[in-house]
C-alpha cells in the first residue's frame, strides 16, 4: 500500500533512492510493519498534529533555530546557515526523543529571520527506543573516536557486517566541511545491505524510515551545494 501513496507524487522522488538490496536484508515482516505505520501515520492527521506539537515544544526549548509553521515575515538565510540548520535539525529530533518528522526537503522550509519556518507533510514515525538509543551511540562514538562506542552502536542495530562502508557514508576526514551527492549515498547504503545480505545479517525495520529522513536531509542539502560542518552541527545539538 504504501508504494501507492508516493506512485506518481512528490514522494517518488525519495522513494527511488532505495537500494534493491535494502529489501533482501529486511525481513518481509519487519517491512510490512514499518510500512504500515509510515502509511497508517500519513492518514492520521491528529497523530500528526500531536508529532508536530511535540517537536515544537522541543524546539523551542533548545538552541536550534527552525520552528514548526510557516513564516510571518519573510528573510533570508545564506546556502551555509541554511544547510547548519537542517543538519542541526537532523541531529536534534534523532536526540530529543518523541515521534520524528521526516520530511526535511527543501521545498518545505522558508527563511524567517534568522531561523527556518519549517511546513513538513505527514511522514512521521516514532521509532523503537532500543533502535535510537543504538543509532545514538554509534553517532556518539563516531565524533568522540571512541571506535568501542561506535562498534557497540553497530552491533546493537545489526550493522556491525558493514562497519567500513558505513564509516564511508560519515565521510573522511573531520567531517567539518561534508559534500551531500544523493547519488553517492545511495550507492554507499547499497553496499552496505550488500555486504550484510552476503553475511546473513538482517537489519532493524526501522531502517525503512531513517532511511527516508537520510534522504530527505541529503536531497535537501546537495540541492543547496557546498560543503557544511557536519561535526559542528553534531556538537551544537549533543553538547545542548
Amino acid at each position: 500500500m504504501w508504494k501507492s501513496i508516493v506512485r506518481g507524487t512528490e514522494w517518488k522522488q525519495v522513494v527511488d533512492l532505495a537500494s534493491p538490496s535494502f529489501f533482501e536484508v529486511l525481513p518481509g515482516k519487519a517491512l510490512r510493519r514499518a510500512t504500515g505505520a509510515l502509511t497508517k501515520n500519513w492518514f492520521d492527521g491528529s497523530g500528526f498534529a500531536d508529532a508536530c506539537g511535540h517537536r515544537a515544544e522541543t524546539l523551542a526549548s533548545s538552541d536550534v533555530q527552525v520552528r514548526l509553521g510557516g513564516a510571518d515575515a519573510g528573510g533570508e538565510l545564506g546556502r551555509e546557515a541554511r544547510g547548519q540548520r537542517v543538519l542541526e535539525l537532523y541531529f536534534h529530533q534523532l536526540f530529543a526523543g518523541g515521534p520524528v518528522l521526516l520530511d526535511l526537503r527543501p521545498e518545505r522550509f522558508e527563511a524567517c529571520g534568522d531561523a527556518l519556518c519549517w511546513s513538513p507533510k505527514s511522514l512521521w514515525y516514532a521509532f523503537d527506543d532500543a533502535f535510537l538509543a543504538a543509532m545514538r551511540e554509534v553517532y556518539a562514538g563516531f565524533y568522540a573516536d571512541d571506535d568501542a562506542r561506535f562498534q557497540a552502536g553497530l552491533d546493537q542495530v545489526g550493522l556491525r557486517c558493514a562497519e567500513d562502508t558505513f564509516l564511508e557514508h560519515f565521510g573522511a576526514g573531520d567531517q567539518r566541511a561534508v559534500s551531500f551527492d544523493v547519488h553517492a549515498f545511495t550507492e554507499t547504503f547499497h553496499r552496505t545491505f550488500l555486504s550484510c545480505r552476503d553475511q546473513g545479517a538482517t537489519l532493524h525495520r526501522d531502517f525503512v524510515p531513517l532511511g527516508l529522513y537520510l534522504a530527505t536531509l541529503y536531497v535537501h542539502l546537495e540541492e543547496l551545494g557546498g560543503a557544511f560542518d557536519v561535526r559542528a552541527a553534531y556538537d551544537r545539538v549533543a553538547q545542548g
